[in-house]
């Protein structure tokens, strides 16, 4: 891969995940429920009726769990993605050294790794040996270990923020 296409790439990433907010907004808006009444997704011979996405919005409590769920879906595609991207380009272009130098990587790299299992951290034993871990004013430490990652410590803010890094990161500080 050549750095235009990890650009391009990291771009779709953000892009994708300004769609989701724009879900978001959307869903969160009553006067989008008469059009999820009426509407579907056709593919081959499926057709989905989005008519039980209207209900589940309608209902306050359903309403809330599902746009929590539906955020971490982005969360976690934004940053999984994004820090996968400029693992492989490094690796592929023998800049790993510099990768792993950047002052977020270890906790980028926990927080990637969480995502990935079910928002739990599980830190394997090297990564107990370098504990804590910090980035900003967040802090991962062994007393984390086998809990959820909760959203007021890693959530919207900082997946835009991270990711923000991730971007710099790539723009500058790679050949």
């Amino acid at each position: 891969m050549i750095k235009s296409e990890l650009i391009s790439q990291l771009e779709n990433a953000k892009n994708n995940y300004i769609l989701g907010l724009a879900a978001i907004s959307l869903f969160s808006n009553e006067k989008s429920y008469p059009i999820l009444e009426e509407s579907n997704a056709s593919f081959g011979t499926y057709k989905i009726d989005f008519k039980q996405v209207k209900n589940l919005l309608s209902i306050k409590n359903d309403r809330d769990i599902a746009m929590k769920e539906f955020l971490t879906l982005f969360i976690r595609a934004l940053i999984k993605e994004s820090f996968e991207l400029l693992k492989n380009y490094c690796e592929e272009n023998h800049q790993e050294n510099i990768f792993k130098s950047e002052q977020w990587y270890q906790f980028a790299r926990m927080i990637r790794n969480c995502l990935s299992h079910n928002f739990k951290f599980e830190f394997n034993k090297y990564d107990k040996s370098i504990l804590p871990v910090s980035w900003k004013s967040k802090t991962i430490d062994i007393s984390m270990d086998g809990s959820h990652l909760k959203l007021e410590f890693f959530g919207y803010v900082e997946t835009w923020e991270l990711f923000s890094e991730f971007q710099n990161f790539a723009q500058n500080r790679l050949s």
